[in-house]
């Protein structure tokens, strides 16, 4: 499996299953930190950019209903069901993971900046189980 199709994957099913609720993990607050010229790396900024993101993603896949329902029919299946179902659906359309990586991009500056060593999607769906 590509690393665009695990990131297309990761991204679609952490924004689908967990939606934006990832704005109450603890990020540090900006300051000094010469990374953070925005100084937004704390729990608005990653708020902010995760709504940026999934607005974003949620057009694309208004426009773009086959891979709409073949993702939020994969959310349907059993965690490992919907893994392969992801992996397959990305082999066969390798543009639309390239589209989704561009439009999840913000987010993997804002993680890389910030130094975030949890992926953002990946937090959401442990917060959704709380």
């Amino acid at each position: 499996m590509t690393r665009a199709v695990k990131t297309a994957r990761r991204t679609a099913f952490g924004l689908l299953t967990a939606g934006v609720a990832g704005a109450v993990l603890a990020i540090p607050t900006a300051g000094a930190n010469p990374q953070d010229p925005a100084g937004d790396c704390n729990a608005a900024g990653l708020s902010s950019t995760l709504s940026s993101v999934t607005k974003s993603l949620s057009e694309y896949f208004a426009a773009h209903p086959d891979a709409n329902l073949a993702l939020i029919e994969a959310t349907r299946q059993p965690p490992f069901v919907a893994v392969g179902q992801f992996d397959g659906y990305f082999n066969d359309h390798p543009q639309e993971a390239d589209e989704i990586r561009v439009i999840k991009q913000p987010l993997a500056d804002f993680q890389s900046r910030c130094g975030l060593q949890v992926e953002p999607a990946e937090a959401l769906v442990v917060l959704s189980e709380l």
